[in-house]
């Protein structure tokens, strides 16, 4: 079943940065602002990617230097949720069809046949990395590792996922949708 494609943005990490940022500004120390980040089932993964990924590239000092780690995690998440492909980001992005946006385990991410992938076989069903950034109306996604075309939209993509075992059963479609 084929879905309409919505016209605004989805970009669902930047409301739960927005909380983080709140309460770095009422003065939270890093040991809560960090167990609130490794509570969090969306962010947790995304932070564990920081540590191991962008973190280096800064010598190290983003684990010692407390807020400076989350600052930089909040900065490197804002940036993903709001930055725009450029033309040779969407020439060289995979496409995806059957595609569906879902939350898994509380994760947001997006479901769906991909085509033109680097490294997943043609044709192949796939879960993306978290979702940062989605805009439907202009035909493309950004997940946390690459920018997506997005062709056809089809909600049944969740149950056929589902019912090979390929999702938890606890999956759900992503509202607004």
């Amino acid at each position: 079943m084929t879905a309409s494609r919505p016209t605004r943005a989805i970009q669902p990490y930047l409301k739960r940065i927005e909380l983080l940022h709140s309460l770095r500004g009422r003065g939270s120390d890093f040991d809560k602002l960090k167990r609130h980040i490794r509570e969090d089932p969306a962010l947790s993964p995304l932070y564990q990617t920081h540590l191991s990924v962008i973190a280096p590239k800064d010598k190290g000092l983003a684990e010692t230097c407390g807020v400076f780690e989350i600052v930089s995690f909040e900065d490197w998440i804002i940036s993903l949720s709001t930055s725009n492909p450029s033309i040779e980001d969407l020439a060289d992005a995979p496409l995806l069809q059957r595609w569906c946006p879902i939350k898994e385990s509380g994760v947001p991410l997006l479901v769906g046949q991909v085509s033109g992938h680097p490294h997943l076989r043609e044709g192949a069903r796939v879960r993306t990395s978290p979702l940062m950034n989605m805009q439907p109306a202009k035909g493309w996604a950004r997940s946390c590792n690459r920018f997506y075309n997005l062709g056809e939209r089809d909600d049944g993509f969740l149950a056929e996922l589902r019912k090979d075992g390929r999702l938890a059963p606890s999956a759900h479609r992503l509202d607004p949708f």
